[in-house]
């Protein structure tokens, strides 16, 4: 991966969707590390910036960054990771379609990576994994417990041949994003799994995954009993909108057949 020729990114153009939710105290950090690293590799590139209804000073924030290659874009009401990941998907016009958590938990410097990977491999799309062999991951004991247990249940109704579908990075090819768009109706966590699992049905099965670096304890400031309390808050509706997700493909399934 080393000696692949980066200089061939100057030949395609890429979308980078960032939805983003009160994150003015480093909304601009952020924001400029990800621009610095994109234009370093690629001469036709956006970076989207999706403000979903923020109620702190990043939409001021957003205002004061002038960048030819930044679109932003400001939501009235806070609508969900979901909601916010369709405009942008909407807004975008590369060749390839990426998106990445707003708080730069996961350094951009993998974007060029995943481009490389999808040349290399021809694939649909790549997605950041935890359980990638060369990840470098920290992260409490339970989160890892629920995890598994949670891609147990996903590999079981969906059979999608990933090991982690929920690491906020991923990267589409452009057809793939046309095709799933209009049956993505998520609003909020389970927009991971919606994705994944309409562009397996609809014959985008070429998912290939793609090592990450994430610490996990220096961006959570919450304290042990809190941490814990909102795993299993985000966890049940996550469990919940998965149902509802297979659901919905297994109804498109059973009227196709």
């Amino acid at each position: 991966m080393a000696n692949f020729p980066f200089q061939y990114f100057n030949d395609v153009s890429l979308s980078v969707v960032v939805p983003v939710y009160n994150e003015g105290a480093q909304i601009q950090e952020n924001l400029r590390l990800l621009l610095d690293e994109v234009k370093r590799y690629f001469q036709n590139v956006e970076v989207i910036v999706i403000s979903d209804g923020s109620t702190d000073t990043t939409n001021e924030q957003l205002k004061l960054i002038a960048d030819e290659n930044l679109k932003k874009i400001f939501l009235e009401n806070n609508q969900g990771k979901g909601a916010a990941l369709r405009k942008g998907f909407k807004e975008a016009s590369g060749d390839f379609v990426l998106f990445i958590d707003g708080g730069m938990e996961l350094h951009p410097r993998e974007i060029k990576i995943f481009l490389g990977l999808m040349f290399l491999y021809e694939s649909d799309i790549v997605i950041g994994s935890k359980r990638h062999p060369q990840s470098t991951v920290y992260y409490p004991w339970y989160r890892r417990f629920l995890s598994f247990l949670f891609q147990k249940i996903v590999h079981s109704l969906f059979r999608i041949n990933v090991t982690d579908t929920q690491v906020g990075i991923k990267m589409f090819r452009r057809d793939v994003i046309n095709a799933i768009m209009p049956y993505l109706e998520s609003q909020s966590y389970g927009v991971d799994i919606e994705i994944l699992g309409f562009a397996a049905r609809l014959g985008y099965r070429r998912i290939l995954e793609a090592p990450v670096r994430l610490d996990y304890f220096l961006m959570n400031k919450r304290s042990f009993i809190q941490d814990g309390l909102h795993t299993l808050r985000v966890g049940s509706l996550l469990f919940k909108e998965t149902l509802w997700i297979w659901w919905r493909l297994r109804k498109i399934k059973q009227r196709s057949s």
